[in-house]
């Protein structure tokens, strides 16, 4: 009795390290398996690792931030993930192997359920740019003075 017990026990273990050792293979996985899209500017909110470990609680931080206190930043907002790892003309969408964010989804075998309400492309530039009113354009004046 008690060697099937030590054998359970070190199986049990056996077991616990396979799975910690499956998950932070996942967490820290090779980019050169992975097709990474790179950002559109210098420097992303926060190092490489960090996102791919913790980008989930950022933006459902961010989210909570948003939804429930009316504080909204560009930070970890998804919004400005998609417009800046998202090509502007790509015909990608969630799901598809060359989208940024099921190329590694898909890859750790996470399913995401973001894009049910959210965007999964940049919007088109002239949707991003803040638009005045013909009133507020009809009353603006110019060093003249002259109405425009």
């Amino acid at each position: 009795m008690l060697q099937l017990k030590q054998l359970m026990h070190k199986s049990l273990l056996a077991m616990l390290g396979s799975a910690a050792l499956a998950a932070s293979s996942v967490a820290v996985a090779d980019s050169a398996l992975l097709d990474i899209a790179k950002a559109k500017s210098d420097q992303c909110v926060e190092d490489t690792a960090e996102m791919r470990t913790n980008h989930m609680e950022k933006i459902l931080h961010q989210r909570d931030k948003t939804m429930r206190e009316g504080i909204r930043t560009k930070q970890y907002s998804l919004k400005e993930c998609i417009n800046c790892h998202v090509e502007e003309n790509s015909q990608a969408r969630a799901g598809d192997k060359d989208h940024f964010c099921s190329s590694c989804h898909s890859y750790a075998a996470v399913t995401i359920d973001c894009f049910q309400c959210h965007a999964d492309r940049p919007a088109p530039a002239s949707r991003n740019s803040v638009k005045t009113s013909s009133l507020q354009e009809s009353t603006d004046t110019s060093e003249t003075g002259v109405s425009q």
